[in-house]
């Protein structure tokens, strides 16, 4: 039996970013900043076929969270004789540790989304709708209030779409 399944990093910053905002004619709309540039980062994988949502909270994007979501995924989808992970072309997702981890779960098989092509990838949604629901304009004071916004936001998709699930 076969899976396929979609992932992408992102990060949050915990600064406040613009987007389009109303503001009454005159009024410029005010966002304090400290400019810390400390960011959450994220994984999130899509499992087209159920529509379910899988989020999780990562060190960064490099080799190493990566070969974490790997086994995550594996495990969860033990039952499966190969699972079709589509991912972007970042670096670490083709770095030579990955490629090693790879070659001793041959269960998993990266599939390259082509460059410059994010609407492909069904995890840069959720990204966009995170953003625009719950993350723009708005300045957080830890990663920690960052990250629970992030949960609550899965957590009110999941309870009108059956979407959210955490990593464990």
């Amino acid at each position: 039996m076969e899976q396929y399944l979609f992932f992408d990093e992102s990060g949050i910053t915990l600064d406040p970013t613009i987007s389009a905002q109303w503001a009454p004619k005159g009024y410029q709309p005010q966002f304090p900043s400290n400019s810390r540039r400390e960011r959450v980062h994220l994984g999130g994988l899509v499992n087209p076929k159920t529509d379910d949502v899988f989020v999780q909270r990562i060190e960064k994007g490099n080799s190493v969270s990566f070969i974490g979501i790997l086994e995550w995924i594996s495990e969860i989808y033990k039952q499966h004789k190969t699972i079709f992970l589509y991912v972007d072309n970042a670096r670490w997702h083709k770095s030579k540790i990955v490629r090693l981890y790879l070659s001793f779960n041959s269960r998993i098989v990266l599939q390259f989304i082509p460059p410059y092509s994010p609407n492909l990838n069904p995890v840069e949604w959720e990204w966009h709708e995170l953003r625009r629901l719950s993350t723009h304009a708005r300045r957080f004071q830890s990663g920690e209030e960052c990250y629970q916004t992030v949960e609550k936001h899965f957590i009110s998709r999941k309870c009108s779409n059956n979407l959210y699930r955490q990593f464990n």
